[in-house]
């Protein structure tokens, strides 16, 4: 399991490289996901702007996987990628963390190593750093603020290699017994 388990983290790893090259940002850095696969409510489209808009204050690299008619343009620091099957695929490969909504795949997600911040699901469990528990990072309201909230907690988590592998590796785990 080991083995697998670090070919696995290694494939990631090339992944994210490998994107970072194609679009010039540090691979180094946390790469957020956010996969909008559905139309946005006027509501929603603010709310996840405002989010993207706090994502230029913080060590993280963007990308927007959409076939929404979300505008980002005014948005420097985030990548949008036209949806598509291979634009998904190539995503998910290489993402550390997404925003996730009710209509994403987030078991999908977690299959592949990417560690979800969502209101809460069945499939996820709030991560508790003092327990070493959980596979993901709930948000609790409604507002951009809670979201930003929870991706920060992330962020914070994702510099401590052991702990996020464990996340990860707890991640996948859910899903398979889930």
């Amino acid at each position: 399991m080991q083995e697998e388990e670090t070919n696995f983290l290694k494939k990631k790893i090339e992944a994210k490289r490998d994107l970072a090259k194609k679009f010039s940002f540090s691979a180094k850095k946390p790469l957020l996901g956010v996969f909008l696969d559905h139309e946005l409510s006027k509501k929603d489209e603010e709310k996840i702007k405002s989010v993207l808009e706090g994502t230029a204050n913080i060590d993280v690299e963007v990308i927007v996987l959409s076939e929404s008619n979300l505008d980002i343009s005014s948005l420097p620091h985030t990548i949008f990628l036209p949806y598509g099957r291979i634009n998904r695929q190539t995503l998910l490969d290489a993402v550390d963390i997404a925003i996730s909504f009710p209509f994403n795949d987030v078991e999908e997600m977690l299959l592949h190593g990417v560690i979800p911040v969502c209101k809460h699901r069945p499939e996820v469990k709030n991560y508790n750093p003092n327990h070493e528990t959980g596979n993901g990072f709930i948000y609790r309201g409604e507002s951009a603020w809670s979201i930003f909230a929870a991706l920060v907690r992330a962020l914070e988590t994702f510099k401590f290699p052991y702990d996020w592998k464990h996340i990860v590796r707890h991640g996948m785990e859910s899903v398979k017994s889930f």
